[in-house]
């Protein structure tokens, strides 16, 4: 049993090509060399210009494919340039992005250098639940890493360390309630608690404040350096919404720190007793 293969359009364009090629060939040569005066030549003219014009076309379409395949091998040469210099920029970006992170992180160090002893670290892991205020960093006991120790980024406060394996850290987010911290407005000197608070993804709230506080819209919020855990001073953010009234009073606070794009912090590993100017 025969199986006929249908051929690709390709190779039926080629096989007229290449037909009409030999055909014009032949005709070429033989009116060429088929000389009958000037009567003859008259007649023949019309042929021979029809055959120079196929034989021109031919030509042409012979060139078209080959500049097509040129074309063609060019363009996937382009492409994989392309790919490559999208992956080169991606990179670069990247590099610089990161760079500037280290630079604050170094301006950061070197401002609090007399306060602060401060190792730096990476952020690993993080918990999949935001609500659990949990992160994972890349130091542990044998860096010198110890229980409580706080954490802290260029921009302000972040957590404290509840768990410490060899090489690896677990940091307890200020954003959990269960990482709250003793805070003061700054100008005021209003103390109160700051915890984490369902207002909105990433804010804080500051409760058990005075019956009597008198809070506003922009004030900053610092540790106050109760409880023994995070030294005062610190940022924590800034008052954006007042609720509540009397003994019920507290105030929505947005954080200094972006925790959904953090990547590098300190951990506070000795704090310097600093001489009051």
């Amino acid at each position: 049993m025969i199986i006929l293969r249908k051929r690709s359009p390709f190779y039926k364009k080629f096989g007229v090509i290449l037909g009409v090629a030999v055909i014009c060939i032949a005709l070429a040569r033989l009116t060429s060399t088929f000389t009958g005066g000037i009567f003859f030549n008259e007649l023949l003219a019309p042929v021979q210009g029809g055959i120079m014009k196929t034989w021109h076309r031919a030509s042409n379409s012979f060139e078209y494919i080959g500049h097509a395949r040129k074309i063609s091998a060019e363009n996937d040469d382009l492409r994989e340039q392309v790919r490559e210099l999208t992956w080169d920029n991606n990179r670069l970006q990247e590099c610089v992005k990161e760079n500037q992170r280290l630079l604050d992180l170094l301006d950061f160090k070197k401002r609090y250098a007399q306060q602060y002893t401060l190792l730096g670290a990476r952020v690993i892991s993080r918990a999949p639940n935001t609500l659990s205020g949990m992160i994972v960093i890349d130091r542990g006991t044998q860096d010198g890493v110890r229980k409580d120790m706080v954490a802290v980024s260029n921009t302000g406060l972040v957590g404290q360390v509840i768990a410490v394996g060899p090489r690896t850290a677990e940091v307890l987010l200020i954003l959990d309630r269960e990482g709250a911290a003793g805070a003061i407005i700054q100008d005021t000197r209003t103390p109160g608690v700051v915890e984490g608070t369902s207002e909105g993804p990433g804010l804080l709230r500051m409760v058990s404040l005075p019956y009597d506080a008198h809070l506003q819209v922009g004030e900053l919020v610092v540790t106050s350096g109760m409880g023994g855990i995070f030294p005062p001073g610190l940022p924590i953010g800034e008052i954006t919404k007042i609720e509540g009234g009397g003994l019920n009073k507290y105030a929505v606070i947005e954080p200094f720190v972006d925790f959904d794009r953090l990547e590098e912090l300190f951990l506070i590993t000795e704090v310097h007793k600093v001489p009051e100017k």
